[in-house]
């Protein structure tokens, strides 16, 4: 039946209830995780998330999560969907989580109503119960016995009388640039699209014809060099539709895959145009008048393989598991192995093992091996497969040229190839994955970095191609930079002779932090966590804040390991994330870090605190009562200022990034700097608990710089003096975010003023206080010692005048040649400033005031190559000013400003 989709959405109302019938097999398991059993089945592995209160499925092989419906998903404020996925024990859990939508908007999710689990002589099965609208849903998740690598997921919908149907059904399995995707048709593998994907997700639905692939299987890849690499295979094997007359059909879907999500789509009722092989304009026309009648079900039938190593063989071979085996063997272990179709369509990839062996499963044809190997060397080698297993004959790759590295010194090296050569690539993993958009493509790569941490778990060399290379070693913006020149030759071994970078600046009473850090637990980066401790040393940074979304980690295990406790402290915290439009927040909370927080090893996202469908007022106090020495930061809360007050899209409905609190402040309604915090825009800001009292305002920091050097800055800035002006003594920090190699780490970075400032005498309560206090500058290079009086960063001197005092330092590579003073966010003057130079200046003040200072330069060539699309920058926090002498201070107003 086709007819126009209704706008309405009926909520669901929600409990839970569960069965769990013991029966059949020891290692078959399905049950509810509680405090007793928690040891035993709570999963680990980068993203595990699963704790007490959800639910686990086992086959002793296997080991899924399902949360419980209390535990908020993705895009919903309830659980009950798939939320681990690994091999038992193993600690490879790279599974992200999962959603199903109605009609594939982020606002209509299926949501849970309960969960139930029984185990059978052969199987056991953990079901879900749920709906959205008038559209109820039922999905089995169930490991067999026999069957030691899949889970096979059963999902059937029924469409209840009078209620608002359903034109599309997706299937959401989030990936937020963790995983690999690989798209691969077996019904039909000249329709494979492999490592070239289209962006989805930033799409309309009117370009579904872009990027939708008639494909029924997506293989996604962990890093080959995780801890314990795995590959999920995602198979949608049928899609029917029963009517309620008794007649059925199969139905058209279709897969989606970019770096932020993999998914499959289907349309619930077959095109009445084509062949259902594609979608185009006529098919889309058809969409909205798709519907299901009352009683018509549909059934989706899938599997999620798994294979304990990183390639897309690892699948392919138990889905080909009667085709011929093809092994070889190339003379360089660690290459990549692409296995395409003669006209080069992708068909399979592997690696090359240790001795440089590798084997895939292949049907009759005719192939291309496609080989990539460290140091730009590719070969291509043609051969047929025939019904019988085949070895191909050796494939013998150009010698590399091998550059020794440096030892002994904590570093980052970058190189820039000179003259025609190209710049290096570092790290990468060969694979050629692409995200194509529509006036641009992204492509993960490695970077032309290498990381030092001085040790001896440094690499000892690295492949280069040929060419001429100016190489660069830094240790962040307290060392020298030092250069040389290198030039390779094809096969030759070179050895890389660099100094190592010296101390230029000195910074005592100060220690460098990064407030906002990520790595492999945060659902959305594979960084190990080995590699972004070696980064934050090569920056030179000491105090390295462990932030990943939604999860508790601490980095301490990994430093610990590495032996570089002296070099490097941390603390462990993590990334709020606001994610679920709902009733409270229909614009989410966007994000901030809570830190020091204590991780919780069995509970759900290691104790992460719960945000969806809540005020900041409410986590505040959440973060407190849990421990109230903890500190939590707003980041970046803008990104943008197309909704700013006064811009011409002021009155329209908000459409921004739902990351950056401040455009939007939860409600669609961005933060105005130019109004009092009690004024009718604002007010929603210090509206107090009517138990607690604490107010969505109540953040001890927020970031004024958040990664590179961008227009947003001006923006933050302007709302932080903004509320310090009124009385708000919110801390302004300057933080990395970085999630990968090529984002930058320790820059910006927190300078902190503190009694003991090196590691060794690090202590965690002081350096906490501290920032709390304000006594802190951001910077990007230059470095600051200011005083107004005796006193210094957030600290409050009295009297109606007082002499300031400047020093501004850098090292020679950076430039701070511009200094800017300010008395209630309002600037003075611009004075230009000598490196190493003292200056003093007298100043006035009639009332209470606050005093801040900047310092810029211009980004020199050897700047911008070591720190591309930054600026060098500081600024500091306030300087109280008491000018009345009455032991209080009384905020300005917006007036003064």
């Amino acid at each position: 039946m086709k007819k126009r989709l209704s706008a309405a959405v009926i909520g669901v109302t929600m409990s839970m209830s569960g069965v769990i019938s013991m029966a059949g097999a020891a290692e078959l398991v399905a049950t509810r995780i509680t405090a007793e059993n928690a040891a035993q089945y709570v999963q680990s592995g980068p993203d595990a998330a699963g704790g007490i209160g959800d639910w686990i499925l086992s086959n002793g092989s296997v080991c899924a999560v399902i949360s419980g419906i209390a535990h908020e998903s993705e895009l919903s404020v309830r659980g009950g969907t798939l939320i681990d996925l690994g091999y038992c024990g193993r600690a490879d859990d790279h599974y992200v989580g999962a959603q199903d939508l109605i009609d594939s908007s982020r606002d209509t999710p299926v949501n849970i109503e309960r969960v139930d689990a029984k185990v059978g002589a052969t199987s056991a099965v953990i079901r879900s119960f749920g709906g959205q609208g008038g559209v109820i849903v039922e999905t089995s998740y169930r490991l067999d016995a026999d069957k030691p690598d899949k889970l096979f997921i059963s999902k059937h919908l029924t469409q209840r009388d009078s209620k608002p149907s359903v034109a599309l059904y997706t299937s959401i399995f989030f990936n937020y640039y963790s995983l690999v995707p690989f798209v691969a048709s077996t019904i039909d593998p000249n329709r494979s699209n492999g490592f070239v994907q289209e962006s989805f997700v930033t799409r309309g639905p009117t370009e579904i014809a872009t990027f939708a692939r008639t494909a029924d299987l997506i293989v996604a890849l962990s890093p080959a060099d995780a801890d314990a690499p795995i590959t999920y295979g995602w198979q949608m094997v049928s899609a029917k539709r029963s009517n309620a007359d008794g007649s059925a059909v199969d139905l058209p879907f279709f897969a989606l895959a970019d770096f932020s999500a993999l998914s499959f789509l289907a349309i619930t009722e077959p095109f009445l145009t084509g062949d259902g092989s594609d979608v185009g304009l006529m098919q889309l026309l058809e969409v909205p008048f798709t519907e299901l009648a009352a009683g018509d079900e549909i059934s989706f039938e899938e599997v999620l393989h798994l294979a304990p190593r990183a390639d897309v063989a690892g699948v392919t071979d138990r889905i080909y598991a009667d085709a011929a085996k093809v092994s070889g063997r190339i003379s360089e272990a660690g290459a990549v192995v692409h296995v395409d179709l003669s006209d080069g369509t992708p068909f399979t990839q592997t690696r090359a093992d240790d001795r440089g062996d590798f084997s895939a499963r292949l049907p009759i044809g005719a192939y291309t091996l496609r080989i990539v190997a460290e140091g730009g060397r590719e070969l291509s080698v043609p051969f047929q497969v025939g019904e019988a297993d085949a070895t191909l004959e050796t494939v013998d790759l150009d010698a590399p040229s091998r550059v020794a590295l440096p030892r002994g010194s904590a570093m980052r090296l970058t190189f820039k190839g000179l003259d025609d050569t190209p710049d290096p690539l570092f790290g990468g993993n060969l694979l050629g994955a692409v995200e194509l958009r529509d006036e641009s493509s992204f492509r993960l790569t490695g970077v032309n970095q290498i990381f030092l941490m001085g040790t001896d778990k440094d690499p000892t060399y690295a492949l280069l191609p040929p060419g001429k290379y100016g190489v660069y070693g830094t240790r962040g913006p307290e060392y020298s930079l030092e250069k040389t020149e290198i030039l390779v030759e094809a096969g030759n071994d070179i050895v890389l002779t660099l100094a190592e970078p010296n101390l230029v600046v000195e910074t005592s009473g100060f220690i460098s932090a990064d407030f906002h850090v990520h790595s492999g637990p945060s659902f959305d980066t594979v960084m190990p966590r080995v590699k972004r401790v070696a980064t934050y040393l090569a920056e030179g940074a000491e105090v390295l804040v462990a932030t990943e979304h939604e999860t508790i980690f601490d980095f301490q295990a990994t430093i610990d390991r590495l032996e570089v406790g002296d070099r490097v402290a941390t603390i462990a915290g993590t990334e709020i994330t606001g994610e679920v439009a709902s009733d409270r927040a229909p614009y989410t909370l966007g994000h901030a870090n809570a830190f020091p927080v204590d991780a919780q090893a069995l509970a759900f996202r290691r104790g992460a605190f719960a945000n969806e469908n809540r005020r900041w007022r409410e986590v505040i106090d959440d973060l407190k009562a849990r421990r109230s020495d903890s500190l939590i930061q707003l980041n970046h809360a803008r990104w943008d200022d197309r909704f700013a007050p006064g811009s011409p899209a002021w009155e329209e409905d908000w459409s921004g990034d739902r990351a950056a609190y401040f455009d939007h402040m939860g409600i669609g309604r961005s933060f105005n700097a130019g109004e009092p915090l009690d004024g009718e825009g604002n007010r929603r800001l210090i509206d107090q608990d009517p138990v607690t009292g604490t107010r969505d305002i109540d953040f001890d920091a927020m970031e004024v710089m958040n990664g590179i050097s961008r227009e947003s800055e001006i923006a933050l800035r302007r709302d932080w003096l903004s509320l310090v002006s009124q009385g708000e003594k919110i801390v302004a920090t300057a933080n990395s975010d970085s999630h990968t190699a090529s984002e930058q780490v320790g820059l910006p970075r927190n300078m902190i003023a503190v009694e003991e400032d090196t590691i060794e005498a690090f202590d965690e309560a002081a350096f906490v206080s501290a920032v709390q206090q304000g006594r802190v500058y951001g910077t990007t290079g230059p470095m600051l010692e200011v005083m107004l009086g005796d006193k210094g960063l957030g600290e409050m001197v009295a009297g109606a005048s007082a002499e300031l005092t400047v020093r501004v330092s850098s090292a020679p590579w950076i430039d701070a040649s511009t200094l800017t003073i300010s008395v209630n966010g309002k600037a003075l003057r611009n004075f230009p400033v000598a490196n190493g130079e003292v200056v003093a200046f007298k100043l006035g003040f009639e009332k209470d005031s606050y005093v801040t200072v900047e310092v810029s330069g211009d980004p020199g060539e050897d700047y911008a190559l070591v720190y591309p699309q930054f600026k060098p920058y500081a600024f500091t926090n306030p300087i109280y000013v008491d000018a009345n002498s009455d032991g209080v201070w009384t905020a300005p107003g917006l007036a003064a400003q």
